[in-house]
């Protein structure tokens, strides 16, 4: 009978725990870049975001969801980085719509943001997910992103 000695069980038994963790992580955050000033002073052109894949949206909550159809250039980034402002029930406010179900109204921390005040609400089923922490990038350290103030009414209201 080969058996393998208990320190090769043991170091195989702890790879095959870290592939799973691994496979596990890629499959509950991705890492996002940002572009542009929509989210200014919060998040810059270039920072990098981990996003944590849900569907439970509060407001408050920093956003990654594809950019709404119409007409764009297709060098623009995929995504855009915005701030839940509203969750379905929630009456219009700060210049969007009443927010439907099934829909989230957001907004950039920069006033001069493209956001639910000009493309409407957004399906909430299309996000990616919520933005949980700014990464460590050009020698500023990570940075927690959780809801703040930026004009937003923070309530626990969700919505899937």
């Amino acid at each position: 009978m080969n058996a393998l000695p208990l320190t090769a069980a043991v170091t195989v038994g702890a790879l095959a725990g870290a592939a799973a963790t691994a496979l596990l992580l890629r499959r509950s955050f991705e890492l996002v870049d940002v572009q542009g000033g929509s989210m200014e002073p919060t998040l810059r052109d270039g920072d990098r975001v981990l996003v944590r894949r849900t569907r439970v949206f509060r407001r408050g909550d920093v956003v990654v969801f594809p950019v709404p159809d119409g007409p764009r250039d297709p060098a623009d980034a995929p995504w855009l980085v915005k701030r839940v402002s509203g969750v379905a029930g929630d009456p219009a406010a700060d210049g969007c719509p009443a927010v439907p179900p099934g829909h989230l109204a957001v907004l950039g921390d920069n006033p001069r943001s493209l956001d639910s005040r000009t493309f409407g609400t957004v399906p909430s089923r299309t996000a990616l997910g919520v933005a949980v922490r700014r990464m460590a990038r050009d020698g500023r350290p990570a940075q927690s992103l959780g809801r703040s103030g930026h004009g937003t009414n923070h309530g626990s209201r969700r919505t899937a």
